[in-house]
Order: C-alpha cells, then sequence, then structure tokens
C-alpha cells in the first residue's frame, strides 16, 4: 500500500533532480551575459563554480578561456582552451590557433588548425568545418610577416584614448586634427572619430554613421563666401565591408590615410592608403602591414612631412583606456625585412622599438625637434573655434581678424552658435523621450525642428557677413 508520504516523495524527486540543472543552466547564461557586457571577471567566478560541480563538461572551459581572452590573460587561456579540448571541445583548437595566430606563431597555428580537421572525422560521419574565417586570417597573417617594414620607431607614449590625437605635433601646413564637436554644426559626425581639415581650410574629412549604421568617410569643401558643400562620400570601396574612419591626408591632396576593419582586416581597425585620381575618385584601399597593423585596434596614421616624422595608434598592449602612440620616421621608399630573420615576429609585434634603430645612430636631435614643436603648439593659447576664412586658412582666435566689423560680428555668431547647440541638444532628448514611448513631447520636437533649421540659416548668414567683412 502505497503512503501519502510516499506518494509525495515520488512527486518531489523529479522537481528535485531537476533543479540544480535548471540552476546551472541558469549561471552559463549569466555568466555568458557578464561576459557579452563587458565583466568577464563576474562572470569566470560563475564558471569555476560550475567546473567544480560539472568537472567532465568541456564547453565550460571554453567559456573560462573566452574570460582570460577578454582578460588578456593570454597563457590562462591557453591552458582553458586545452583542458576544453581534451573533454572533447573540438572547436577549442580553432580558439588556440586564433590566440597563435595574435601572437604571429603561424606553424602553431597550422598544427592546431589540422587537429581541429582532425577532429572532424565522428567514425564515418564528417562534422561541418567552421575554420574557413581563421583559415583566411591565418593567410592574410602570413603574408604579411613576408613583408614587415624596417621603420625607424624612435619613441612610444601611451595616452588617454579621448582625445588621444591631441599628442600628434603637426606643422601648422600639415593640416589640422579636429574632435568630430569643433566640425561644422550642421555636419553629422560618428563618435569616437578624428576629423581632418586641410592646410588651407578648404577641405573638410571625417566619418559619419549612416542609416545602416555603418561608419564611412565624407568631405566637405568650402565655397567661396564661406559656404560649405553638401557632405559627399569618399566611397563605399574605402570601407570593405567594415567601417572606415580616422582619415588623414598627405600635403599633396591625393595620399589618404585611413583606417579601416572591413575583410581585409587582421582583426580591429587596420591602417589603409588610397590615392585619389584626377576626377576625385579614391582607387581600392590597401592594407599597409606590419609592423603598423596587428591583430587588434590601429588607427589614425598621420605624417608631418615639414619635419620628418609620423605617428600611429594602437590598442595592441592592452592598457585600459589607453592606447600607445608610436612616432615613427617615414621614408620614401619601403624596404622589408629579410622572411628568414628570427626576429621577424618581434619586430611585427614591437616587442622593443629599440630593436628597430638602426647601429650608431642618434635620434636624439629628432626628439628634441619634435618636442620643442609641441612646446611651442602647448605654449600658443588654447583655440576658442575654428573658422575658415578664404585665403587664410583656419582662424581660432577672434584676436587674429584683421576687421574690426568682422571681430564685432565673430562675437555674436559665437553667441548664436552655443543657443544653437543647447537647442540641438534639447531636441535630441525630446526624440529620445518620443521614442520610449512618450508622445506628449510630439509639439515641442515640431517647435524645436523649425527652430533649429531658422538657426542654421541665421548661422549662415552671419558666418558670410564675417567673411566679407574679413575680406575688405
Amino acid at each position: 500500500m502505497t503512503t501519502l508520504f510516499s506518494r509525495l516523495t515520488s512527486l518531489a524527486m523529479p522537481l528535485l533532480l531537476a533543479t540544480p540543472v535548471l540552476s546551472a543552466t541558469q549561471d552559463v547564461t549569466e555568466a555568458k551575459l557578464l561576459l557579452k557586457t563587458g565583466e568577464p571577471a563576474q562572470a569566470l567566478a560563475i564558471l569555476k563554480g560550475l567546473v567544480k560541480e560539472s568537472p567532465k563538461n568541456g564547453s565550460l572551459n571554453m567559456l573560462i578561456g573566452d574570460c582570460y581572452v577578454a582578460m588578456d590573460s593570454t597563457a590562462k587561456a591557453i591552458s582553458a582552451y586545452r583542458d576544453a579540448q581534451k573533454k572533447g571541445e573540438n572547436d577549442a583548437w580553432l580558439s588556440l590557433a586564433q590566440l597563435a595566430i595574435n601572437d604571429y606563431r603561424i606553424q602553431d597555428a597550422e598544427d592546431d588548425l589540422a587537429l581541429y580537421r582532425k577532429g572532424l572525422k565522428k567514425g564515418r560521419k564528417l562534422l561541418p568545418d567552421n575554420s574557413g574565417d581563421i583559415e583566411q586570417l591565418l593567410t592574410r597573417t602570413r603574408n604579411m610577416l613576408d613583408r614587415v617594414e624596417k621603420v625607424v620607431i624612435i619613441d612610444s607614449v601611451s595616452v588617454d584614448v579621448q582625445d588621444f590625437f591631441k599628442y600628434y605635433h603637426l606643422s601648422r601646413d600639415c593640416g589640422q586634427l579636429l574632435s568630430p564637436q569643433q566640425i561644422q554644426p550642421a555636419f553629422n559626425a560618428a563618435e569616437p572619430s578624428v576629423a581632418y581639415i586641410s592646410p588651407d581650410g578648404q577641405e573638410l574629412i571625417w566619418a559619419t554613421e549612416d542609416s545602416a549604421m555603418t561608419v564611412g568617410l565624407v568631405s566637405s569643401s568650402q565655397l567661396y563666401g564661406g559656404e560649405w558643400e553638401l557632405p559627399a562620400s569618399l566611397g563605399s570601396q574605402l570601407n570593405e565591408g567594415g567601417d572606415a574612419n580616422y582619415p588623414f591626408m598627405l600635403n599633396d591632396g591625393v595620399t589618404l590615410y585611413f583606417a579601416n576593419d572591413g575583410e581585409n582586416s587582421l582583426g580591429g581597425y587596420d591602417i589603409f592608403i588610397s590615392r585619389r585620381n584626377d576626377n576625385g575618385e579614391f582607387f581600392q584601399p590597401q592594407n599597409i602591414g606590419m609592423p603598423y597593423n596587428s591583430p587588434y585596434n590601429d588607427y589614425m596614421l598621420a605624417i608631418d612631412e615639414q619635419n620628418g616624422v609620423g605617428w600611429w595608434a594602437t590598442d595592441r598592449n592592452h592598457i585600459p583606456g589607453k592606447v600607445t602612440i608610436y612616432t615613427f620616421i617615414p621614408s620614401d621608399m619601403r624596404v622589408n625585412y629579410n622572411v628568414d630573420d628570427p626576429m621577424l615576429a618581434s619586430y611585427a609585434r614591437i616587442d622593443s622599438y629599440r630593436d628597430t634603430w638602426q647601429d650608431n645612430a642618434g635620434y636624439s636631435a629628432l626628439l628634441n625637434r619634435i618636442k620643442n614643436s609641441a612646446a611651442e603648439n602647448e605654449s600658443e593659447a588654447k583655440p576658442e573655434f575654428f573658422f575658415s576664412v578664404p585665403g587664410r586658412g583656419v582662424l581660432t582666435s577672434i584676436d587674429q581678424f584683421r576687421n574690426r566689423e568682422a571681430k564685432s560680428l565673430m562675437h555674436s555668431y559665437l553667441t548664436q552658435l552655443d543657443d544653437y547647440k543647447e537647442m540641438c541638444e534639447a531636441l535630441e532628448n525630446y526624440r529620445r523621450v518620443y521614442a520610449k514611448g512618450d508622445h506628449s513631447v510630439a509639439d515641442d520636437i515640431l517647435k524645436l525642428e523649425k527652430q533649429k533649421a531658422t538657426g542654421m540659416e541665421s548661422l549662415k548668414k552671419l558666418k558670410n557677413q564675417i567673411i566679407k567683412a574679413e575680406m575688405k
């Protein structure tokens, strides 16, 4: 005869058995979410506890490896992936191959891929091969290692990623680098980004985001009278299926350096070069290779041809919140290291930039010249604004205006510009409120949109008056 206690026990037993499984599933989901949202240390703590409960579950070791990768602990990531592979996770070989590529260990990556493909054979069944992307990346990395440029790097500095470009001490005749907030108020700019303006102040190049959330390069030329043309795309070919950003144009007005993370990148942003033809169109870009580019983000290459020095930024050194800026000596002709050089991978990684120095060569004079130039730039008054006047370039303070009427009008222009920016911010705030479902602000949005159009027209007229007065 079945007792009440035994019936209750038999009913509860499946629930008791299911509870730990459900809890473990929830914990894994939480760990994945933490990892995705940039909290790998918290995700790792959860996963380590789960491994103790399920020591044979290789998928947990895979996730632990992913956490260590996010935390830049490569050696621990390798160990975790190897544990996952021993527990039957064949995809662990792909993760190990990726780490080998990141460190330019080409033979190790090839061996890992071979072991991955060997593991696809399960009896008579052949599992899907997911190694295509890794194979292509390996091929690109191998090809670039065959052409590592002998570039002399004379200095490096790690700075906050925000406004890093301010450490590029360009001569005035090389143009200027600006933050997106400093360009024309009517132009939209992607963030983060850096805008480039030509030495004569007549061309502005920057990155903007389209409706498909793709970042691409656009330009605008200043017309006579101070008006700017509507922004025009520099061409989708510069994107190569990704985002294009961080432009810099050489003094020739033809050679463009920029970054993109498209199909020919090693990972993240890479630096590319393109040239403009007589019709104003840009040719298909070329990846400038190593050591400039790496499996991480490399961008914003700029060259000061007057001082014979260049800079580029990278986050390859994994310093949280910072990028490393390398100062190098550009050369007219590319010379590459011998492919059999035992230091080749080290040069490509830039393990030590002093290894690039030529024997008995001194760079103190050049470094001092750069420092003096930087000191002169810092001693100058900070720009109050950026205002382009045909024939005079970009003016940055009211004192630079020669005409008294132009100075007075400029004061009015700056006041109206501040009001215009505040109005734009208010409009964006109302739009965000509307997007969340509060449609009571619809009338406010319409009112501000009209005021925005009127305000922009007023700014354009006032700007033309300033330029006409200054050019008398």
